[in-house]
């Protein structure tokens, strides 16, 4: 695909406007908008960009909109969507999971794409979605260096969502590092919970296998400190799982958090 050159300085004698209507109007190889009707297995295909000129960075908007007065009434109010998002070049292909959030941006390099939205339920009892979702992703190329990193929760390995730390206990089960992430945040469900992780002897425990009790290696140790809350944890080379862990008590009760990482993309 020929590229169009760039618009010429504003001082130019002559400037040719290009046309509005290119290969990319009314494609919905570029972008698309669908209301989330997710099928038997929770997912729905949003869009997919066929195998499309030279490989090249493209930046990818994952857009998200509902209203407030379009919730069911009763039930638990509660959706996440999750973009399952495949892209390629050449002979190779990669495959991420990317929390949609409230919308996200990010930049792949590729020539070919396809993301489809899963709909996960986090919730004891289900949640319930408002009536009115869309979603939509715009893709375009070149890479954006403002947008916010994507990112992705972990889940236990048991599936539950929820760290539980007690006193002298190392959590178990674990959380799995999920692909490309870079950066750790440890997000305490409640005010309780953040004052318990900063005045307690509490770490972040990385290790390289599941069994984080038995045989796994330890890759790298944080005590949780009011910077790690904030600014998040990288992840040690190695890493392949997460867990909490206290030293010493002082803790009254029982702490929770979740981990959210930030991806590299």
């Amino acid at each position: 695909m020929n590229m169009r050159p760039e618009a010429p300085e504003p001082s130019a004698a002559i400037f040719v406007q290009p046309t509005p209507h290119g290969y990319w109007s009314s494609n919905n190889n570029f972008g698309f908008e669908v209301n989330f009707l997710p099928d038997a297995n929770n997912r729905q295909r949003v869009i997919k960009l066929p195998e499309w000129g030279e490989p090249a960075p493209w930046t990818v908007s994952l857009g998200i909109d509902y209203s407030e007065s379009a919730w069911p009434s009763g039930g638990a109010r509660g959706f996440e969507v999750v973009a399952e998002v495949t892209y390629g070049s050449g002979g190779a292909t990669q495959t991420i999971l990317i929390d949609w959030i409230q919308g996200t941006a990010f930049s792949v390099p590729m020539n070919a794409i396809s993301i489809d939205a899963v709909y996960s339920i986090p919730f004891l009892p289900p949640g319930v979605q408002p009536s009115d979702l869309t979603l939509s992703v715009l893709l375009g190329r070149g890479s954006t260096a403002s947008s916010i990193p994507p990112s992705k929760s972990a889940s236990l390995l048991d599936g539950g969502l929820f760290a539980i730390l007690n006193n002298n206990t190392l959590a178990d089960p674990p959380a799995r590092i999920p692909k490309f992430g870079k950066r750790l945040f440890v997000v305490p469900l409640s005010r309780v919970d953040n004052q318990s992780l900063l005045t307690g002897n509490n770490f972040i425990c990385f290790f390289s296998a599941p069994d984080v009790g038995g045989l796994a290696f330890p890759v790298g140790a944080v005590q949780i400190d009011q910077a790690a809350l904030l600014e998040g944890v990288l992840v040690p080379p190695y890493a392949k799982y997460v867990t909490l862990e206290n030293v010493g008590g002082g803790i009254t009760g029982f702490i929770e958090a979740f981990y959210n990482f930030e991806l590299q993309l």
